[in-house]
């Protein structure tokens, strides 16, 4: 799925910046750039495809589910995994800053059910070393999936989306991405329909006068016109 977003921030992707116009000028001046994600159906049929090849499943698992960069994918280590405190330790990260990045339930499961004999965590399964790529298995399962215009990093896309779905905001989704400027997460925390239908429905009462009243500061019940 292709989302429209601010062309400003649609470029900031792929260079932080920062320059002295405001945040206000920064939404009002919008384009229809685009920022490519997965939708379940979609996603489900990457993994389909991906069947016979374990490993780049949980690869794309774990991109989907923590938002990691794959170069950060494939440095993780098992010493940066850190199951006491449900976090995994991002020591070489693109801003040039160490971050934490939460392990929720789909990722614990996963690493607790990997063997440790490298000390990579998503090892080669040629060398057991670092790996260096996973394009040919990546790019075949997605083109026999009918993915079209869909890279590996969109799949921090869809987590960084599906986060902002999820009720994650900007400052969050910041720590989360190691996004030095918290403009860079405002892309995803552009309302969606959904998450317009949340905001209102926040408003329902669950106990009160009809719609057609409303309490006045005295407590009395005035009838609207």
């Amino acid at each position: 799925m292709v989302r429209c977003i601010d062309a400003r921030f649609d470029s900031a992707a792929c260079k932080e910046t920062s320059d002295s116009a405001s945040l206000k000028e920064l939404l009002v001046r919008t384009d229809c750039g685009r920022t490519r994600y997965l939708t379940f159906e979609e996603e489900a049929k990457l993994f389909e495809q991906l069947e016979g090849h374990e490993w780049v499943q949980r690869i794309v698992t774990m991109a989907i589910n923590t938002g990691m960069r794959q170069g950060e994918i494939f440095n993780l280590t098992w010493f940066d995994v850190d199951f006491p405190r449900g976090v995994i330790h991002i020591s070489v990260s693109k801003n040039g800053k160490d971050r934490f990045v939460p392990i929720n339930q789909t990722v614990r499961k996963m690493l607790e059910g990997l063997s440790q004999t490298s000390e990579y965590v998503f090892p080669s399964p040629k060398t057991e070393g670092r790996l260096i790529d996973v394009k040919f298995r990546f790019d075949k399962a997605k083109n026999d999936a009918g993915l079209r215009d869909f890279r590996f990093h969109d799949l921090r896309h869809t987590a960084a989306s599906r986060m902002a779905d999820g009720g994650a905001d900007a400052f969050a989704l910041a720590e989360i991405f190691g996004w030095s400027d918290v403009r860079m997460a405002l892309r995803y925390t552009h309302s969606t329909d959904e998450a317009k239908r949340r905001a209102v429905e926040n408003l329902v009462r669950p106990v009160g006068p009809s719609d057609e009243s409303v309490t006045n500061e005295k407590g009395r019940v005035a009838v609207l016109p």
